[in-house]
């Protein structure tokens, strides 16, 4: 339902503000707005949320800008046509409630003056997540506001105005407890009183900035009254901060397709080739699956309803294969880790802190900062790191295992971390779909009967080479689960899907010889590289890729892998292991030699 600024910002109201919103203090904000704008927006696409009769929205289009207002009184909304018709300029509008999910459109910007605090919190920080979503990657929001710290210093409960035969009287009352302020404006004229009840929350600046960051923007600066660079004090009456929407991940899938190798250039982004080290292993598996009665047909037409995410068939082999007494209620299947983490980023509380490795693998964070979770990059190895954890008191915190670098953080600090999280009320969430290469001796999953808080995520895709069948699994500590079958899926994997995978796990460990064979050829991989002029960093030794800072060498394709905090950039090569990509490998350092 509409609130009161629906009725509020008419000609009655505009009466009265035409006297307050003079043309030279509206010239002024419009200079701060131009000039900021042309500071900060990576575009010239600018939204006007609350835009009104077009004061500052007019004026924007003359400077060049597109403009878009947005507004919910539609009588505003046609005086602000006109004046863009007098001024001969061309002024997208939209009728819209700005606190009922309206459709925006793409901007590089957008700008909001005295148009903020008309709905709850709750409200108004949707409102942030929304222009968020809807800014391009580095664009820019200036958000104005009344500052309650100077509203309070000069406060009158009564007040009147007149001018040209009318006279206005204000009545208001604060709440200190909500932080609102009710007030009545009644306009009496000749004939007639009009009444008009306003219900607004007045912010102190660092309530703004909180709610700015909660929503995934950087804050650049706050300014004083349309000023640009003058500092804000408590009894600055107009505060604007500007902000920017900073770059979000994508998920990873989306960068497989954007770049192939160019003639002459080995492919080392992955290896194909582990397969042949496994495949034996994948065919029995299959067989297996094929004699349950029924074959596979029969499996693959199979409705778990009686065991939706797959706990109960899975949990037995999972304990035997990790070593570890595993309840069904404490294991949830999904659709492969990226399901997994799908579902995971569900938890990933608005306003919370998510904390991450620099290089972890982009989809839980992509997804949860669409949710409006502030990511933070930390090292979980440093000694430091459960500090941090109590004192930004996250929803989430990614530890990939092994790391991009191969490393293998220690029992103990999962657990010392897994009890800081768990201590802020958020989960610890290990992923461990590389882990397979290193056997499952190096898991965290029996941690999982030790901590609160934790989630451990393995698939059957690195090592496996069974990507396709989507069979992902997660093991949890007890609480963990049950907030965890609370927003993933059931029934999330096929049958068929689930079968192949356990049956491969029921195994043991079946990639000795492909860990045999890494630790074969990544002497020469590491050689190669720096024959190229590149010093590889070799990482776990059973880990089937190693990494170089900056871009590959000429001749080899990697993947390039942003530090998500500025630091150094890194290219993760794949260790080749067939005698045709080896050989590949050699010529291309031919190559680059001779070059």
């Amino acid at each position: 339902m509409t609130g009161w600024y629906a009725d509020y910002f008419t000609a009655d109201y505009w009466s009265f503000a035409r006297h307050e919103y003079t043309a030279e203090r509206t010239a002024g904000e419009v200079a701060y707005l131009a000039e900021t704008l042309r500071e900060h927006a990576p575009g010239r696409r600018v939204l006007d949320l609350g835009c009104g009769v077009g004061r500052h929205a007019v004026p924007l289009a003359r400077h060049g800008f597109e403009v878009v207002g947005v507004d919910v009184c539609a009588w505003a909304l046609d005086r602000a046509a006109e004046a863009a018709g007098r001024a001969g300029v061309r002024l997208g509008l939209r009728h819209a409630d700005l606190l009922a999910a309206p459709d925006l459109p793409e901007a590089d910007a957008v700008i909001c003056v005295q148009a903020f605090g008309w709905g709850a919190d709750a409200e108004q920080r949707a409102l942030l997540a929304r222009v968020r979503e809807r800014l391009v990657a580095g664009g820019v929001l200036i958000l104005d506001h009344s500052n309650v710290s100077a509203i309070l210093s000069r406060y009158e409960p009564t007040a009147r105005f007149e001018a040209e035969g009318e006279i206005f009287d204000f009545l208001r009352s604060y709440d200190p407890v909500s932080g609102r302020s009710r007030g009545e404006l009644r306009v009496t004229r000749r004939e007639t009183v009009t009444v008009l009840r306003d219900d607004v929350r007045l912010y102190q600046p660092n309530e703004v900035a909180a709610l700015l960051r909660e929503t995934g923007f950087d804050i650049v600066r706050a300014d004083a009254d349309f000023t640009a660079g003058s500092p804000v004090r408590p009894g600055t009456r107009y505060v604007q901060f500007v902000a920017v929407a900073p770059a979000r991940p994508e998920p990873a899938v989306l960068d497989h397709a954007r770049s192939e190798p160019s003639a002459g250039e080995v492919d080392l982004r992955w290896a194909p080739d582990e397969v042949e080290y496994v495949r034996e292993a994948v065919d029995r598996a299959w067989a297996r699956a094929a004699g349950e009665p029924g074959g596979l047909a029969e499996t693959a037409r199979r409705y778990a309803l009686e065991d939706p995410y797959g706990g109960a068939r899975a949990a037995p082999v999972l304990g035997r294969h990790f070593g570890a007494d595993l309840p069904a209620d404490r294991v949830v299947t999904g659709a492969g880790t990226t399901g997994l983490l799908n579902a995971l980023s569900a938890l990933a509380a608005p306003g919370r802190a998510l904390l991450c490795t620099p290089y972890a693998h982009p989809d839980l964070p992509a997804w949860a900062a669409r949710r409006g979770a502030a990511l933070h990059v930390f090292d979980p190895a440093d000694v430091a790191a459960p500090e941090l954890v109590a004192r930004l008191r996250p929803s989430m915190v990614l530890v990939e295992r092994p790391g991009v670098r191969g490393d293998l953080l220690p029992p103990g600090r999962v657990l010392e971390l897994a009890e800081a999280v768990s201590g802020a009320g958020g989960l610890l969430v290990i992923d461990e779909a590389c882990a397979a290469y290193a056997g499952p001796g190096v898991s965290a999953v029996p941690l999982t009967a030790r901590a609160r808080g934790l989630v451990v995520l393995r698939s059957v895709s690195k090592g496996y080479c069974c990507g396709g069948l989507r069979a992902g699994f997660a093991v949890a500590s007890a609480g963990a689960a049950d907030a965890l079958r609370a927003v993933a899926p059931p029934l999330a994997v096929s049958p068929l899907s689930l079968e192949v995978a356990l049956g491969l796990l029921e195994e043991g460990d079946v990639l000795g010889p492909l860990r045999a064979a890494v630790a074969e050829a990544k002497p020469e991989l590491v050689a190669a590289l720096r024959g190229l002029g590149r010093e590889a960093d070799p990482g776990h030794p059973a880990l089937p890729w190693v990494t170089v800072e900056g871009d590959a060498p000429p001749g080899v394709l990697g993947r390039p892998l942003r530090h998500r905090a500025g630091g150094p950039a890194l290219t993760r090569i794949s260790v080749p292991l067939s005698a045709a990509r080896r050989r590949a490998l050699r010529e291309a350092v031919a190559g680059g030699r001779a070059g």
